[in-house]
């Protein structure tokens, strides 16, 4: 597995941390979807086995279709399946998804993720996350190239 994929893998987590999801007596579980990127799949396969969120255990799973969006907290799309993040983002709508993706100044996600010669940066489209009565922390937003 890539030391890139651990990174972004962490990188998401934390971003789960620092987001704060409206409560939901529906969700038992953190769910997370990854389209696009088997090995950052695999690295946060990984963190689930002993990390939480909430006292949620997180679940991890691919998909090339998301017919059905019921019951997801975040979805990540790698890079190859860029081509389908502004349907998703339509699909989304103002459901409390986080949508994160490795596409640079992508208006339709809620936090790019990318790669640059330093090892990785972020940036935040804050009115994005609130739209969806997402609540992010100052520190996430301190780290952040963030944009309004």
């Amino acid at each position: 597995m890539g030391q890139m994929s651990n990174y972004k893998s962490l990188y998401i987590y934390h971003f789960i941390k620092r987001i704060e999801w409206p409560k939901s007596p529906d969700n038992k579980d953190f769910v997370i979807i990854v389209m696009g990127d088997d090995k950052t799949l695999a690295a946060l396969q990984q963190i689930a086995i002993s990390k939480t969120v909430n006292q949620k255990k997180i679940r991890v799973s691919n998909t090339n279709n998301l017919d059905s969006i019921s019951n997801i907290n975040l979805i990540y799309v790698g890079y190859s399946k860029r081509k389908y993040i502004a349907e998703l983002a339509k699909l989304i709508g103002k459901q409390p998804i986080l949508l994160v993706s490795e596409t640079k100044n992508n208006h339709f996600t809620d936090i790019n993720l990318l790669e640059d010669d330093d090892g990785l940066e972020f940036d935040v489209i804050v009115e994005n996350i609130r739209k969806k009565g997402l609540k992010i922390s100052d520190d996430l937003l301190k780290l952040s190239k963030q944009k309004d």
